[in-house]
């Protein structure tokens, strides 16, 4: 049996981003009982609360990083990515800073991903191009939310295969090597906020490597978190836990949605009113 390492970091900070930028992705509905907390605390002005962490004072909300724990429709923690590039830079060094990989492997052909890779979807009527693979529709009816939060991450997993597994892929490699192929799923939210990737497992010749949490680590921070609140199907809200101005991935959108958040109230808080007001109509 040979070792094989998978490790990839992806760089956001170019982007005001994260430099091994992980991300947690978690997908429920919005029940009665939590509408109606969340309509009390806007209506309150209490949503967000002052806190201290390292003699430093900053704006938090209990009531928004609880709902990363809403869902029973998604939950995948893993390391932030875009279409093709794990594959587009698959024989460099790009995407493993730290170069932890072992030299034995590569990620094949795009098309050829694992079937744990879906497509996550909530405007059905936009996104039935759609059609084929794995995909996930996200119940329209009624209020769902989608909480993402950026964490410290480099993606790590390892295991080992027989030698008899490795083969010279075409167009990408010489001498044989494993075939890696990743589980990416593709969290799309529609064409106003667009949509991102998620690496959250590797394979080869369909067995699974393990993922190393220890390794994965790497600082452990946790970051900011973003909530959108979905009503058959349509982003209709936009919170979050950020005192700065918002970053990577929402930092380029096509939305008009202002993001209800610390930053928001406190640097232009009548458009935070009216966002407000907007949301609470809705609820």
């Amino acid at each position: 049996m040979e070792k094989i390492i998978v490790a990839r970091n992806y760089d956001s900070s170019r982007d005001g981003g994260i430099q091994h930028h992980g991300i947690e992705v978690s997908i429920g509905r919005l029940t009665v009982d939590k509408s109606e907390i969340l309509k009390s605390l806007l209506q309150n002005e209490n949503l967000f609360e002052e806190r201290k962490f390292n003699f430093n004072t900053f704006q938090g909300s209990d009531f928004l990083s609880e709902l990363m724990n809403v869902n029973e429709n998604y939950h995948k923690q893993g390391m932030i990515t875009y279409e093709g590039e794990l594959f587009r830079f698959s024989n460099s060094d790009w995407g493993d800073a730290e170069k932890f990989s072992t030299n034995n492997w590569l990620f094949g052909n795009y098309e050829a991903r694992n079937d744990k890779a879906a497509m996550v979807v909530f405007n059905w009527k936009e996104d039935e191009q759609w059609e084929e693979g794995n995909i996930l529709k996200i119940p329209r009816e009624g209020l769902s939310v989608v909480s993402v939060r950026s964490e410290n991450l480099y993606f790590y997993a390892e295991g080992s295969a027989s030698p008899k597994k490795k083969k010279i892929i075409q167009d990408i490699s010489d001498v044989p090597v494993f075939d890696i192929q990743p589980g990416i799923d593709t969290i799309w939210f529609g064409s106003d906020f667009g949509g991102f990737n998620i690496l959250h497992s590797v394979f080869v010749d369909g067995e699974e490597l393990s993922r190393n949490s220890e390794k994965e680590e790497y600082g452990g921070e946790i970051y900011s978190s973003t909530h959108l609140l979905l009503k058959d199907g349509i982003v209709v809200a936009w919170l979050a836990t950020n005192n700065n101005p918002h970053f990577f991935p929402f930092d380029y959108i096509d939305s008009n949605l202002a993001c209800i958040s610390p930053h928001l109230k406190e640097n232009n808080p009548k458009t935070y009113k009216v966002a407000v007001k907007s949301l609470l109509e809705k609820l």
